[in-house]
């Protein structure tokens, strides 16, 4: 019966049967929820750009106090006397002063402008923004994929430091067993004590390296949970079995991700490209000024200055700046194609490289297993004779220590067969 596992709420433990319970959790590492709160950015960004689209609506006020009240001063000549010849007139200049505005002044204005054309610049950084929002969701996936890989590294790696403290608590008991009967055997006088010394010796090294492997485990445990972001308290075993591979390297969300590069750099030579076109723009204002507050009293010019007004921009001449920027769009376009094939090709060739591998793991542990039943018999065959006094101490360490590393080579060929069954997997588009 298969067994049920079991969550711990009130410590926070999570008691891990198997891989499949270890990667639904993968969604609750701190890398994940970064990465998720990435997309949540760009969505903004991306309403941010949209929102260019309808114009901007602003509100302004002005409140302005003079130290001197403004002033025109006017200077014209006036006749004030006939020349002596009676004919011609004599002029003097005569000043005058008139007063512009009051001390206070203040003015008021709604003003909405909105972009008429900008050679395409708006929609394209709408486009760009969408095409960015869509990377990122893809590199979101490829957090998701590369946190499994990792965890089954570690959990490929604990089960196999597993199984070694197995195979060492296995040779404990073994060593335990043949204490006792070394002791019996040289109280009998048909072995000497350093006999049962180096039994005694082999059995203290083995608890010790046992120490050792459960030290590295708890360490490895502990990485675990910081990758989950929850504590876990154990793993389960692993099934290992053949399988067949078909791989479809386009639906991997890291080279998807890349793919998305090479749509972002078109955008940006024609966003590049824009600034080649004049950029119009439409505004329209309503906008007073008064001597007060509320914008009603003026005695010096029109209250009411509102306005509709349309600009073009259209640039001559910039050194060239325009011509390099499109040609370095088009450059970066060029090196983003190189790297999405190189980094395909590396895909590529990592996969086989791993399925290569994979392939010949299998006939490593074929050959691992009849090593443990040859072990196996080999260490009955010395036990029986030390038992009956026909085998040195030494043989039956050496037995017991290479069965131990059998047992222990083989389980580590199936943590090395399931992590990279699992990599195989993910590394060929699997997403699930």
């Amino acid at each position: 019966m298969k067994k049920v596992s079991l969550v711990l709420i009130a410590t926070g433990i999570l008691w891990a049967e198997n891989f499949t319970q270890i990667k639904n959790e993968i969604t609750n590492s701190l890398s994940y929820k970064l990465a998720q709160k990435k997309v949540q950015i760009y969505k903004k960004k991306l309403k941010a750009v949209k929102a260019k689209n309808y114009g901007s609506l602003d509100f302004e006020y002005n409140a302005v106090h003079f130290f001197n009240q403004p002033e025109m001063k006017l200077t014209s000549p006036q006749p004030v006397a006939v020349a002596p010849d009676g004919i011609h007139l004599i002029y003097q200049d005569v000043k005058a002063t008139l007063p512009m505005a009051d001390k206070n002044h203040f003015i008021g204005e709604i003003k909405y402008s909105y972009p008429l054309f900008t050679g395409f610049g708006i929609s394209n950084l709408i486009k760009k923004s969408e095409l960015e929002l869509i990377k990122q969701k893809l590199e979101l996936k490829n957090v998701k994929r590369e946190l499994i890989l990792n965890a089954a590294k570690l959990y490929s790696s604990i089960y196999a430091l597993k199984c070694n403290i197995n195979a060492l608590k296995f040779a404990k008991n073994a060593l335990n067993t043949a204490r006792e009967k070394a002791d019996a055997l040289y109280k009998e006088g048909l072995i000497n004590k350093s006999s049962v010394d180096e039994i005694n010796a082999k059995y203290y090294e083995v608890i010790a390296d046992i120490k050792n492997l459960k030290s590295q485990k708890e360490s490895l445990l502990n990485m675990l949970s910081y990758l989950l972001n929850k504590k876990i308290g154990k793993i389960d075993g692993i099934i290992v079995k053949k399988i067949n591979f078909f791989p479809d390297f386009q639906k991997r969300p890291d080279v998807k991700a890349i793919k998305e590069t090479l749509k972002i750099s078109d955008v940006d030579i024609k966003l590049a490209k824009s600034k080649l076109y004049p950029q119009i723009g439409f505004v329209a204002g309503l906008k007073r000024e008064a001597d007060n507050l509320i914008l009603t009293k003026n005695d010096y010019q029109n209250i009411d200055k509102s306005y509709l007004g349309i600009g073009i921009k259209y640039n001559i001449y910039n050194g060239g700046a325009t011509k390099n920027e499109i040609e370095m769009a088009k450059i970066a376009k060029a090196s983003a194609l190189i790297y999405y094939k190189n980094y395909l090709n590396k895909v590529k060739t990592d996969y086989q490289n791993d399925l290569a591998n994979y392939k010949a793991l299998f006939f490593r542990l074929k050959a691992a297993k009849e090593e443990v039943k040859a072990r196996e018999s080999y260490y009955e065959y010395i036990k029986a004779k030390f038992n009956e006094g026909l085998a040195d101490s030494s043989d039956l360490n050496d037995a017991i220590a290479k069965l131990a590393a059998a047992k222990a080579k083989r389980d580590a060929i199936k943590a090395q067969i399931f992590f990279l069954g699992v990599k195989l997997r993910y590394d060929g588009g699997e997403n699930e």
